[in-house]
C-alpha cells in the first residue's frame, strides 16, 4: 500500500519537474521503493547505500543554484565495482529556473544489470541539493526491460537533454547550439577514463555543435583586459584557410583513453610539418607511440613529454604504430617505418601575464599551438581566432541558416571585444563543427600552452625540399614559415607573402594585419582579352595561367604584367601598350601573328635565363 501511495503522490509533479519524460523516471510497475532522505547538501558529500541487488535507482528533490553562469549539481551512483552511473545532473542551461525540482529523475540508472550499490556521490558547485528521497527497483530487469536497453534509453534521454540546450539556448540568445555527438553517446564511465578518472563539469560542452561556447567565469577582470589588448590585432585568424590552403590535419579520435595531450602535440606537428615545407604532405602520425614509448599510458602523460620525445627520438608514421587508445608494449611499433619526423626543439610558456592575449596571437601566426584548458584538463590544438564584435551573424556549423544569433550591445555586452578560440578536438567528426569549436574562455585558465619550433627533419624530406611560391603572381614568395630557405632564386625579395593567394595583399605585420597592395587580378586559368580597353590592374599570370590578348590593352596606373613559373602570355595579333613586363624562369611569351609589345617609357623588356620567349610573328619595342 505504501509503495502505491508513494507513486501516486510523484505522478502529479510530474509536470512541473525537471526532465519531464518517461525516458528518465522508473515506472509504476517496477517494483519502485523508497528511501527517505529529506536533508539539505551544501558541499560534496557522500551518502551510503545498504541495498543490495537493484534494476534501478531515481532520486526526487529540489536544486537551488546560486550563479546563473557558473553554477552545477551532479550526483552519480558507485557499486561494488567502483564502477560510476550518473544518476542526476544540473546546470544553469538545463533548467528554466535557478530552483528547481525533480521527480523520480533516472539517467544512466534507469534500467541497472542487477548491480549492488556502494554510495551516492554528490558534487556540487555554487549550488545546493534538498534530497527528498532515493527510489530503486528490485524488480528482475528482463521483466522491467519492455522492448528497451539501456543503450536506447539513453539515445531517447540524449535528444531530449539535446532540445532542452537548445530551448533555453535561444530563449537567451546564446551563441552555440547543442545535438547529439560523440561525446554525448558515451557513459559517464568512458568519460572518466577520457578525462583520468575525474568528470570536470562541461556545462554542455559535450553537446556541442557549433557556435562560439563561452566558459562560465566569474573572473571580468580578465575579460576587461583580453578586450582590451585584442583591439589592434586582425580581427580573425584560421589555419584551415591562409594562404588559400587548410594546414591543419584530419580530426582524430581519442576514444576512451585519456590521450588529448598527445592528440594536441601531435596535430600540431602535423600542421607544422604543412607549413614548415610549405606543401601538404598531412602527414598521419603516431599518438599511439607517444603515449606507449614515453611510458605514459593514457591518463600519465603531458604535453612537455610529447614534444620531448619528439624531439627525440621523434615520431613515426600511423601504419607503423596504429592507435588503439590502450597500453601497449613500445616493441609493437614497426621496425623500419616509412617516415620518422624529429622537431629541432619546442617552446612552452606561461601566458598568464599581462600580455597575454597578445603573445599567445603572435605565437599563433606563426603555427598552430597546443593550448590545454586547465578547468577541465583538457587539452586541444589552437588553429585559430575570432573577436567578437557588434553585429557578428554566428551561425551554428551544419544547422539551418535560420537558426543564427546576431551580437548586440546588450545581451552579449560581456563577449564584444572578447577572443572565441577556434581549436581543434580529438573527438572525432560528429562533436563540435566538424570536430573544431570556437571557445571563449580566459588565458589564465590555460594550463599549457605550447609549440615546435626551429627546423623539422625527416626521412623523407630535408629543407631543400620546402617549396617556394608565388601563386598569386605579386611578386611576393611564401616559402613556409621557418627562414627564408638558402636556394631562393636571388630575385625572391627577402620579405614573405603575408597571403600568397590574394595578389591584393602583400607582407604581414605583427598583429597579423594585411598589407593592402594596388589592385590586381590573378590569372589561373586561360584568358582572352579580344576588345580594345586599359586596365589600371596589376596582372600575375601563375602556374596554368594563360593571358592571350588579341586586341588592344592599355596599361595605366599602378599596372604591369608579371609573368610567373608556368605561365604564359600571348600577344595574337594584338597589342600591349605601355606595358611593364617581369618574366621569371620558367615563364612564357608568345607573338604571333604581328602581335606587338610596346613597353612604357622607362622600361626594358628584360628576359632572364631560364624563361621562353618564342617571336613567331610580331615585335617588342
Amino acid at each position: 500500500m505504501k509503495r502505491i501511495v508513494f507513486i501516486l503522490l510523484l505522478l502529479p509533479q510530474l509536470a512541473f519537474s525537471q526532465y519531464r519524460s518517461d525516458a528518465f523516471r522508473l515506472s509504476n510497475t517496477d517494483g519502485v521503493s523508497q528511501i527517505k532522505v529529506e536533508s539539505t547538501f551544501n558541499k560534496d558529500t557522500t551518502i551510503n547505500l545498504e541495498q543490495k541487488s537493484i534494476t534501478g535507482l531515481s532520486l526526487s528533490g529540489t536544486t537551488i543554484m546560486e550563479n546563473s553562469d557558473d553554477s552545477y549539481v551532479r550526483v552519480t551512483l558507485v557499486d561494488q565495482y567502483n564502477y560510476e552511473y550518473l544518476v542526476y545532473e544540473n546546470y544553469p542551461l538545463l533548467s528554466d529556473k535557478l530552483e528547481t525540482e525533480f521527480s523520480n529523475v533516472a539517467l544512466e540508472t534507469l534500467l541497472l544489470d542487477g548491480i549492488t550499490p556502494q554510495h551516492l556521490q554528490i558534487s556540487l558547485k555554487n549550488a545546493s541539493l534538498r534530497l527528498r528521497t532515493v527510489n530503486y527497483s528490485t524488480d528482475p530487469v528482463e521483466k522491467r526491460k519492455k522492448g528497451k536497453n539501456a543503450f536506447d534509453l539513453q539515445k531517447e534521454q540524449t535528444r531530449y537533454v539535446a532540445n532542452k540546450l537548445n530551448e533555453n539556448l535561444k530563449k537567451r540568445n546564446m551563441t552555440w547550439r547543442a545535438g547529439v555527438t560523440s561525446m554525448t553517446e558515451k557513459t559517464f564511465a568512458e568519460k572518466k577514463d577520457m578525462f583520468g578518472g575525474t568528470v570536470p563539469e562541461l556545462y554542455g560542452f559535450d553537446y556541442y555543435v557549433g557556435g562560439i561556447f563561452v566558459m562560465p567565469s566569474n573572473d571580468q577582470s580578465i575579460m576587461t583586459l583580453n578586450a582590451t589588448t585584442s583591439n589592434q590585432f586582425v580581427a580573425e585568424w584560421d589555419w584551415r584557410n591562409r594562404h588559400g590552403k587548410n594546414w591543419m590535419t584530419p580530426v582524430r579520435n581519442q576514444h576512451e583513453c585519456g590521450s588529448c595531450w598527445a592528440h594536441s602535440v601531435v596535430a600540431v606537428v602535423e600542421a607544422f610539418v604543412n607549413l614548415y615545407y610549405n606543401c601538404l604532405l598531412d602527414y598521419d602520425l603516431s599518438e599511439q607511440e607517444i603515449i606507449t614509448c614515453t611510458q605514459s599510458g593514457c591518463n600519465n602523460g603531458t604535453e612537455n613529454r610529447a614534444f620531448t620525445y619528439i624531439k627525440n627520438p621523434g615520431v613515426v608514421n600511423e601504419d607503423c604504430f596504429p592507435y588503439t587508445g590502450t597500453v601497449q608494449d613500445c616493441s609493437n611499433k614497426c621496425p623500419n617505418p616509412d617516415e620518422r619526423v624529429f622537431i629541432e626543439d619546442f617552446v612552452e610558456d606561461d601566458y598568464r601575464v599581462e600580455d597575454s592575449l597578445a603573445a599567445v596571437k603572435r605565437a599563433l601566426f606563426k603555427r598552430p599551438l597546443t593550448m590545454a584548458v586547465q578547468c577541465w584538463d583538457h587539452s586541444m590544438t589552437a588553429a585559430g581566432y575570432k573577436t567578437i564584435s557588434i553585429g557578428d551573424v554566428i551561425y551554428f556549423g551544419s544547422l539551418s541558416k535560420n537558426d543564427s544569433v546576431v551580437i548586440n550591445g546588450t545581451q552579449h555586452q560581456g563577449l564584444i571585444g572578447r577572443t572565441a578560440w577556434l581549436l581543434k578536438n580529438s573527438w572525432d567528426t560528429t562533436w563540435g563543427t566538424g570536430g573544431y569549436c570556437y571557445l571563449v574562455f580566459d588565458i589564465g585558465n590555460a594550463s599549457w600552452i605550447g609549440y615546435p619550433t626551429g627546423a623539422i627533419s625527416c626521412i623523407n624530406y630535408d629543407d631543400s625540399d620546402i617549396v617556394i611560391s608565388d601563386a598569386d603572381g605579386d611578386g611576393l614568395y611564401f616559402w613556409g614559415i621557418g627562414p627564408k630557405p638558402s636556394h631562393c632564386p636571388s630575385w625572391v625579395p627577402d620579405e614573405a607573402d603575408g597571403d600568397d593567394s590574394n595578389i591584393n595583399y602583400g607582407s604581414l605585420d605583427s598583429y597579423g594585419n594585411l598589407d593592402v597592395l594596388p589592385a590586381g587580378i590573378t590569372i589561373k586559368t586561360p584568358v582572352t582579352y579580344a576588345s580594345n580597353s586599359s586596365t589600371s590592374y596589376r596582372l600575375g599570370i601563375v602556374n596554368g595561367g594563360t593571358l592571350t590578348i588579341t586586341g588592344t590593352t592599355t596599361l595605366t596606373g599602378n599596372a604591369r604584367i608579371r609573368v610567373c613559373e608556368g605561365g604564359t602570355l600571348v600577344v595574337d595579333g594584338g597589342t600591349i601598350q605601355n606595358a611593364d613586363i617581369t618574366m621569371v624562369p620558367g615563364s612564357t611569351v608568345i607573338l604571333r601573328n604581328g602581335g606587338k609589345i610596346n613597353m612604357a617609357s622607362g622600361k626594358d623588356f628584360d628576359a632572364p635565363n631560364g624563361v621562353t620567349v618564342n617571336l613567331e610573328s610580331g615585335e617588342i619595342q
